[in-house]
């Protein structure tokens, strides 16, 4: 019985040993593959954000909010701007949207010349929301002035829409005032020096994400101003939403990255099946081994 136990220790500890020299095998086996994924997703994934980049649709110009053309290919820059407010403003929430399929964002591109500090989140496709408050910068816009900015490629022709929907706009008493009644938007759009659009009316987004994510306090005229100061008889001062107060606040979420992998699992789960076969292997190994010793234990002594 000794002996048989002696061969089981034996056995057992010849096991280990072989399963520390194995694993690090193994390991580096997943890590290598794992890496090969990811390097195969990027190149597959570069190849198609090439593609789109290059693609050109039926048509070589773009038609952006129904009266602009712009040639595929080309950069163009859509400026907001904001007067007639009475009263200074405090902060605001605000969303860009753009056709992800026709406008390429150029990141970076984003320019608030009349606010300190603004908090946005660039990285979603199709749109670009950012809030501001300040109470100790506060500023009243009578004249046209710079309100944001930003750059757009164009991907493809056919027809596209650059828009905006306003959260929160409001002053100082924004607790007896939640948002201000006297403002005016206006835009332009240039490409280069060679001004598209100027002194347009923005369009404000009526798609029922903007709607659903974005309705705050703030009241979105299609004309683009206040309650006070709007010519009413226009027929353009149409409410766009409702007021019904917003609890989504996107630019301080956390967007998880895409990594644009391809196909079921990844190099996490592929050393898990690798530590799991091998785990099976060893058991196995420790099984025939006490089946042998056993056997080899019931030979009568010569």
């Amino acid at each position: 019985m000794k002996q048989f136990g002696l061969k089981i220790t034996s056995l057992c500890f010849a096991v280990l040993l072989l399963l520390c020299a194995v694993t690090p095998v193994l390991a580096e086996e997943a890590t290598k593959a794992e890496t090969t994924q990811k390097e195969s997703a990027q190149k597959e994934s570069s190849g198609k954000t090439s593609q789109k980049t290059e693609k050109k649709g039926d048509s070589a110009q773009l038609t952006i909010n129904k009266d602009a053309k712009v040639d595929v290919g080309k950069t163009v820059t859509y400026t907001l701007y904001i007067s007639e407010t009475v009263k200074p403003i405090v902060g605001f929430e605000l969303c860009l949207f753009y056709d992800k399929d026709h406008l390429q964002y150029q990141k970076g591109s984003l320019k608030f010349d009349n606010f300190d500090v603004v908090v946005y989140n660039e990285d979603l496709e199709g749109r670009i929301p950012m809030n501001h408050s300040n109470l100790s910068n506060t500023k009243v816009f009578s004249d046209k002035t710079q309100f944001v900015s930003a750059s757009f490629k164009v991907l493809d022709g056919g027809e596209a829409d650059i828009s905006y929907f306003v959260t929160e706009l409001y002053s100082e008493n924004f607790e007896a005032e939640p948002y201000l009644k006297s403002y005016k938007f206006t835009y332009d759009l240039k490409e280069g020096d060679n001004t598209l659009l100027k002194n347009a009316t923005p369009e404000v987004n009526t798609g029922s994400f903007a709607q659903g994510n974005y309705q705050g306090d703030f009241v979105n005229y299609a004309d683009g101003m206040g309650e006070d100061n709007s010519p009413k008889d226009s027929g353009e001062h149409v409410r766009v939403g409702s007021v019904v107060k917003s609890s989504v606040i996107e630019v301080t979420r956390v967007v998880p990255g895409e990594e644009g992998a391809s196909g079921t699992g990844g190099g996490f789960f592929n050393s898990i099946w690798f530590f799991l076969i091998a785990g099976v292997l060893v058991a196995g190994a420790i099984v025939t081994a006490v089946v042998l010793v056993s056997k080899n234990s019931k030979k009568p002594e010569e």
